[in-house]
Order: structure tokens, then sequence, then C-alpha cells
């Protein structure tokens, strides 16, 4: 591992904590009197931003759907909270996340003011609650996010999917978009840098990122799945069947060209890193 030094992760640490404050004031003074691609052009902005100011570069392959695509669901492997970040640097979406994440200091606020739908997985009364909402969302031309494992792992493979959330996607005859995940170093060797697991604070997850020169996380946009005529379960299915292979390789996907979607790099650390 390509280990940063104190003063870099001090620079990109201050960076982060500006953003962030960023975020708050755009959200919090602009957002209502907004309209929604306007909104969705903000997120996909700032979100970009964050993940390049973490020192991640984010790489597509596959058929990207468009920036806000209508009565969609976004269906991915989970590995970290930077997941939601680096998908809404791709393409714009409302996530549902778990209730914990509400409570999280200023991103939990983030999440809230734009959009995230927020489940206590543990209930099942409030699965069908969210579902409500997601059918909602859907009817109202949003683009949903949903991990339907259940939870974080270290991204080397993938659990059985949860098909309770999906729903919504069959009831509204939505196109489900499978999104496959994958965290490299700046070797290209996989790493579980960016994994927020076994009971990680989030100011852990972030000194863990922090200290890497950077970070590479790769989206795969498999071929999509028309939820029309299947039930939840088989949806479940097929797209983790399209995930899982993905999810399980090592090197880079065979005969796909990825492409540079977070735009021209730009020298996020102090001169002393190239000394």
């Amino acid at each position: 591992m390509q280990s940063t030094r104190r003063v870099v992760r001090a620079y990109r640490l201050s960076r982060l904590a500006l953003h962030l404050v960023w975020g708050v004031a755009e959200v919090g003074l602009t957002f209502r009197w907004r309209s929604q691609a306007s909104r969705a052009a903000s997120i996909q902005r700032w979100s970009r931003r964050l993940v390049n100011v973490l020192g991640v570069k984010v790489k597509v392959s596959g058929t990207v759907p468009e920036t806000l695509p209508a009565n969609t669901v976004l269906v991915a492997n989970h590995v970290s909270w930077l997941d939601i970040f680096v998908m809404n640097s791709v393409t714009v979406s409302r996530f549902v996340a778990k209730a914990e994440v509400r409570r999280w200091p200023v991103i939990g606020w983030l999440c809230d003011r734009t959009g995230t739908l927020f489940v206590v997985r543990e209930k099942r009364t409030d699965t069908h609650r969210v579902n409500q909402q997601i059918a909602e969302a859907l009817r109202n031309g949003d683009c949903i996010a949903i991990f339907p494992e259940g939870g974080t792992t270290d991204g080397l493979d993938v659990k059985p999917f949860n098909a309770s959330l999906l729903q919504p996607a069959v009831e509204a005859q939505a196109q489900v978009a499978p999104v496959a995940l994958r965290y490299f170093d700046a070797s290209g060797s996989r790493t579980l840098a960016a994994a927020y697991i076994n009971d990680m604070s989030l100011v852990e997850s972030i000194r863990s990122m922090l200290r890497h020169k950077q970070l590479v996380v790769e989206l795969h946009f498999p071929e999509g799945v028309s939820a029309s005529g299947l039930s939840r379960r088989e949806l479940a299915k097929q797209t983790e069947e399209r995930i899982r292979p993905v999810v399980r390789s090592e090197g880079a996907i065979p005969s796909l060209l990825l492409a540079d979607k977070t735009g021209p790099e730009k020298p996020d650390d102090p001169p002393v890193e190239s000394q």
C-alpha cells in the first residue's frame, strides 16, 4: 500500500470539512426552490467533488443509465457508505439506507435533505412503509437505488439478495439496472480500505481512506433487467447473478473499456506529496 504522509492526510481532511460545509449551505439555503433537474445536477457535482477530495478515482464500464433515469431502480452490492456518493457521481438516484445513517453527523443530514429513504431493516412493518415511499417516488419519475444484501461486505463477494425492497419495482414495471462495485488500490490490487465493516465507525472509515494515496472504485453496469412479468424473488435472483461474477473477478473486466467519469484530474495534494 502506498501510504500518504500526515501532512497530506491533514490537507485532505481540511478540504473534506470545507466540502461538507459547502454541501450543508447549498442544501439548506437553495434546494427547496430548485427544480428536480437542478437538484440532481448539484448532487452529482457535489458527489464528484467529494470522491475527488478523498483521493478516489471513479471508473465505469457497461451501459450507464442517464443522469436521472425515470422509473428506474439501481440494484448494487454494498461495500461502504461511500458507495452512495460514488454512484451519485455517475447517475443520480434516491437511496434506501439503513436508519442509522440519518443519525450520522453532517452526512446523515445531507442524505436526509437530498431525498434518501431510511429503513429499519429489523422491522418488517418498516419495510412495508418504505416500499410505499419507493412506489410513490417511482410514480413521480424518480430513480431509486437499493442495496439488497441488507448490509455492507468486504467487497470481495456478494451476500444473497433480499427481495423485499424490490416489490415496488415489480408493481411499477420499472427498469432495473444492476451495479457491481469493486475497490482497488493505486497498484491495481483489490483493497478493503473502503469497506465499512466490523463495527467500524465513520471516523475510522474516513481515516482508512485518507491513509491511501489513491483508491480506484469501478462501477460496472451489466445488462439491465425489466421488472415486467417477474416476481420480486426472480428479480433479485437475476440481478444477483449479474453482479456476483463481476465482484468475484480479480482483474479488469475483459473487453470492456473503462471510462473515467470524474472529469480531468486535479491536483488534490500539497506539493510535498510529489517530492
